[in-house]
This record gives structure tokens, C-alpha cells and sequence, in this order.
């Protein structure tokens, strides 16, 4: 199940969200936010209130309580507008002062719990599959012969 969190048209400059974001896939939620937590830059507290948001939406219209991890995070850029500035040049696009707003989406998904050694032994033992090695391919051998003969007895 996915679960979304947005923000738009965020006053800040997309390239300087993307260079937070970088490594986020596939990562705990919890280690995102302690990660996020230590850095120094203004994007972080948009960043933040994204990742919270998304919590909060599994956690209220999904009912997911388990652990969420980040699956994907998008920075698209927004809308720009321009000035002019003539301390900046008359010339050309040098006078041109653009001040950049960015789009933000996250997508979470719930982790899903790795099973132990012995439930997968238990879920072998109950498919009739020998755990030790070596025994496993003589029993699929000794239980084609068997079904060969079966076979060959009702033609018969």
C-alpha cells in the first residue's frame, strides 16, 4: 500500500531540496527523520513537515501502524517569477532575478516484516520438504519414480 504526501509551490529552489533527498529510497522512515534532524539547511523543515504528513495520512486513513519506509521522492520545480534589477546588468538575461519555488511529492510504503529461520523451517516442514541438503533432491527423485510407476500401473 502506498501512501502520499505533497507540498507545493515551496519558496525555495528545487535544486536545493534535491541535494537533502539524495539517498532517501528505501529507507525507515525513523532513520529519515533522525537524519534530517541534523542538518543545518533551511529545506529541512519543509522536508520534515512532508515526511510527517505522510505519517500522519498511513496513520489516519490507512491504519497502518507497522514501520513505513520511503519508496520514492520527487522535486519538481514550480513556478518562478521574475524581476528586473539593474544592479544586476542591463544586458541580456543578467538583470533578471528569478525566484524559484519547487514541488514536492513522497511516497511510503509499510515494511514488511522478514520471517525467522524457524518459521521458514516450520512453513518447509508442513510442504513436506527435507531441511538438510542432498535429501531434498533424492526425495523430488524417489517421489517422480513413484509417480512414474502410478502412471504406468493405470495405463495398464
Amino acid at each position: 500500500m502506498e501512501i502520499k504526501a505533497s507540498a507545493k509551490y515551496l519558496r525555495i529552489s528545487p535544486r536545493k531540496l534535491r541535494q537533502l533527498t539524495i539517498g532517501w529510497a528505501g529507507k525507515p522512515v525513523k532513520e529519515v527523520l533522525k537524519k534530517l534532524s541534523s542538518q543545518p539547511q533551511r529545506g529541512r523543515e519543509f522536508l520534515e513537515k512532508v515526511v510527517k504528513q505522510g505519517v500522519a495520512n498511513a496513520k489516519n486513513n490507512f491504519k497502518v501502524m507497522g514501520d513505513l519506509k520511503v519508496k520514492v521522492v520527487e522535486v519538481g520545480d514550480g513556478t518562478s517569477s521574475k524581476r528586473m534589477d539593474k544592479s544586476h546588468g542591463a544586458r541580456f538575461d543578467r538583470g533578471i532575478i528569478k525566484k524559484r519555488t519547487a514541488h514536492l511529492f513522497l511516497t511510503l510504503v509499510e515494511e514488511k516484516k522478514q520471517e525467522t529461520t524457524s518459521e521458514v523451517k516450520l512453513s518447509e516442514v508442513e510442504k513436506g520438504v527435507n531441511i538438510e541438503k542432498g535429501k531434498e533432491k533424492k526425495m523430488v527423485k524417489s517421489e517422480a519414480k513413484k509417480s512414474k510407476k502410478v502412471t504406468e500401473e493405470k495405463k495398464k
